[in-house]
């Protein structure tokens, strides 16, 4: 017997998951749904099998070719209009000579057909109907038989009132050739309306098989999702690519499972996918091949396809994503969302129930996605964080995407000096060549610093006077890229948003050929900037001991040159470690005390005061001691907001090149405060004790991205009448002053979280506030209804 399997359908109903397929190529469980039919027929023994095609036939064909890989041979029948049903068997009557059985390309079934075609024989049956018993017939066409299994009535799409049988019409069946003569070519037919009906008019001998074992029809989203769930149940018998290592979960081959990755039954993972340390594989989850589920990831009732990347910390629930999709860190899908192929969702990103995003979107961090996604151009995504822009290699950041990011960021700087930097080698040339490449086309004269650190590279931009400049590194497996003004801070948020606009816009232009500027390499710039450091303390001997840790070579270097004792280790000596970047230090005074952030920046000011300066900067979120400090040496604190490149545009604009070098140059940093010990001969810790004793408290509260402005909202209008006492400002956030302290209420511009800050007189007082304040953001978002 001939099998033939109709697989022209678009499957509208699967939407987005069927845009760019034909709907019998949808995926269960690794492979195409069809895939699963042709072999159920191979392993009935049916090996010559036509295959009819309508909806983009060329994916179809391409993967199965002529069927020899799959041990079957396969034959193609194109129609031209649309056939219906009956029509285009018909299409294919040539090569149907004898008894044939049908099969819909987009079910899923392991029923037996060869119990199916012993009952059509045996009835010399013209035409049997595959039938199956469902609880609920209405979606489907009823078929009614006598007790020999003759069809007697058909119902399709019934009313409970006209129920009258519980088997409904698979679409599974089995015909004699002669059935198809009575159509004419080339004509549109259905079976159950145009067909069925003249055989059972015309008494011939039609009959329903009433199967055993599993069919469902993929006909939407919710039996798609089901058919999975079967499937892990064990209530399906098909080919499972994946070893059941324990009852209900199936593992490739080649996949990798980190250490402390969590697994419960049942689930598939597909073979090459990758789990990270701490993600959790949820009872009902569905891997597909290749993908990657990184750390703190958790996949619970969903269908992920092959090659997504599911971030950090991300949360999928009851979702379907198609094929090559990216899902950033922090961002949550739930229940019954349907994610369309190549998406890219963003960073703490949130995706309501029942919404569904089409293929290719775009979809901008720290968004709330409520209602669906269809039509328009790509979602453009807020590009820039805090600390710049980051993301995955070759997934966030490609080539591609940098050499588009150094076009927009040329645009910004047309003829203009701009430097590059990068913190080592190997992925970050490869990212650092493709952005200069950008950069030259849109008319950049580029200087090249090589592998430089970030605060050298800063001091080397304005060394030189170019007019900006860009560092990359790789921090916590991430890509970052920082982009500097011509003072060497990073630039604002308006020039952000400029870069941002340009760069999703793609409007830059790019340079005839004979215009573009050849990269000028600068080899060893950071000789010059210890050189430099060394000149400015040169006329004084430093006397101090020192332990340097880490990879803090030119510290050590710059140290012994000016006399300080550096030694591997000591318990009566200071001790520095340097970050990567070469921005923060964390210091241990001689009495092996950690130098906290809040003590050292204060350090810092005092520095800045006894040198003579009469301002200083300080974050809003900064201790107000500050205020004391400066008041006893006659000088004012500036205010700023919390972000980066605001405090360093604060600095620099007033003057305090000191104060910025000593926050963000931590080589510089610890040269000036070992030149101070030096002079005064005094230690840290004498330093440090000057330093006012500060009370800090912070706390995150975790706010979905949709609620963080009803949070600010809510808590100024409390603050304005007077819930909270009566000083209160809200120059960044919402601070509210009291009797104990102050607090600072903050959205986060990343997480979905709130920041609650405070400072108290004591300990006590602060985490007493923060408690407090934490709890009032808690009801707001909640809804408390005893407020």
């Amino acid at each position: 017997m001939k099998g033939l399997i109709m697989a022209g359908g678009e499957g509208t109903r699967l939407r987005p998951i069927t845009c760019g397929i034909p709907k019998p190529m949808i995926d269960v469980m690794g492979i195409p749904v069809m895939e699963h039919i042709i072999l159920l027929m191979k392993n009935a023994g049916i090996t010559e099998i036509a295959v009819t095609l309508m909806y983009m036939p060329h994916i179809i064909k391409e993967y199965f070719g002529d069927g020899s890989s799959f041990g079957v041979n396969i034959y193609y029948f194109t129609e031209e209009t649309p056939l219906g049903t009956a029509g285009s068997v018909k299409n294919a009557q040539e090569f149907l000579n004898d008894d044939f059985i049908i099969i819909s390309g987009d079910c899923l079934t392991d029923i037996n057909i060869n119990s199916a075609i012993d009952f059509h024989k045996k009835n010399g049956s013209v035409a049997t109907l595959v039938l199956s018993k469902v609880e609920n017939p209405l979606e489907y066409g009823v078929v009614v038989t006598d007790d020999k299994g003759r069809i007697t009535r058909f119902l399709e799409k019934p009313n409970w009132s006209e129920v009258f049988s519980d088997t409904v019409n698979t679409g599974i069946y089995i015909l004699n050739p002669s059935v198809l003569n009575l159509m004419e070519n080339n004509t549109k037919y259905d079976f159950s309306n145009d067909i069925f009906p003249i055989l059972l008019s015309e008494k011939q001998p039609m009959f329903g098989y009433v199967a055993q074992g599993y069919w469902c029809d993929i006909g939407d989203i919710n039996a798609y999702m089901k058919c999975h769930f079967d499937i892990l149940d064990g209530k399906v018998n098909i080919k499972i690519n994946g070893e059941q290592v324990e009852k209900g979960v199936y593992i490739g081959k080649d996949v990798q499972i980190e250490p402390d990755a969590k697994i419960y039954s049942p689930c598939f993972i597909g073979e090459g996918s990758i789990l990270r340390a701490d993600c959790k594989i949820m009872p009902y989850s569905v891997i597909g091949n290749s993908s990657t589920v990184c750390t703190g990831a958790s996949v619970k009732q969903s269908v992920i396809h092959k090659n997504v990347m599911l971030g950090r910390q991300s949360q999928i629930r009851g979702s379907i994503i198609a094929e090559g999709c990216v899902v950033g860190t922090y961002s949550s899908l739930f229940e019954n969302s349907v994610i369309g192929e190549k998406t890219f969702i963003g960073d703490m990103c949130e995706v309501k129930n029942n919404i569904k995003i089409w293929p290719n979107k775009n979809i901008a961090n720290e968004t709330v996605v409520s209602e669906n996604i269809v039509w328009g151009d790509n979602f453009s995504r807020k590009l820039f964080g805090e600390n710049g822009i980051s993301g995955e290699i070759n997934v966030d950041i490609t080539p591609e995407f940098a050499t588009r990011l150094g076009a927009s960021f040329g645009a910004v700087k047309k003829g203009k000096k701009i430097c590059v930097a990068i913190g080592g080698g190997g992925a970050l040339e490869m990212l650092k060549g493709a952005f200069v490449s950008g950069l030259a086309s849109a008319g950049v004269q580029v200087y090249d610093f090589g592998a430089t650190p970030l605060s050298p590279t800063r001091r080397g931009l304005t060394f030189y006077g170019f007019d900006g400049g860009v560092f990359m590194d790789i921090i916590n497996e991430k890509l970052v890229i920082n982009f500097m003004n011509e003072s060497g801070g990073n630039i604002c948020r308006a020039e952000e948003r400029k870069l941002e606009t340009l760069f999703m816009r793609e409007d830059f232009f790019r340079l005839e050929h004979e215009n573009i500027k050849p990269v000028v390499k600068i080899d060893g710039y950071k000789l010059y900037y210890m050189r430099e450091i060394i000149n400015e303390f040169s006329s004084k001997k430093l006397s101090v001991p020192i332990t340097i840790g880490g990879n803090n070579e030119s510290l050590g270097t710059i140290l012994y040159e000016l006399g300080a004792k550096v030694v591997s280790n000591g318990a009566k000596n200071i001790s520095a470690d340097i970050d990567d970047f070469g921005e923060e230090v964390v210091l241990k005074d001689e009495k092996g005390r950690l130098i906290s952030w809040d003590v050292f920046y204060a350090i810092v000011c005092l520095l800045m005061l006894k040198s003579g300066y009469k301002k200083i900067v300080v974050p809003i979120v900064g201790s107000g001691h500050f205020e004391d400090i400066a008041k006893k040496y006659g000088a004012v604190v500036l205010r700023c907001k919390t972000s980066k490149s605001e405090i360093m545009k604060a600095m620099l604009e007033n003057g305090l090149e000191m104060q910025f070098r000593m926050i963000y140059d931590a080589v510089y940093a610890v040269v000036k405060i070992c030149s101070f010990l030096s002079e005064n001969n005094i230690k840290l810790w004498q330093l440090a004790d000057e330093a006012p004793k500060i009370y800090i408290a912070e706390r995150e509260v975790q706010c979905d991205f949709g609620k963080k402005g009803k949070v600010i909202r809510s808590m100024a209008t409390f603050a304005q009448n007077g819930k909270y006492g009566d000083k209160y400002e809200f120059s960044e956030g919402v601070k509210i002053y009291s009797d104990k302290g102050w607090v600072l209420i903050i959205p986060h511009s990343q997480k979905p979280v709130c920041k609650v800050v405070s400072e108290g007189q004591n300990a006590e007082f602060a985490n007493e506030l923060c408690d407090f304040y934490s709890d009032e953001v808690t009801k707001i978002i909640t809804d408390s209804p005893n407020r």
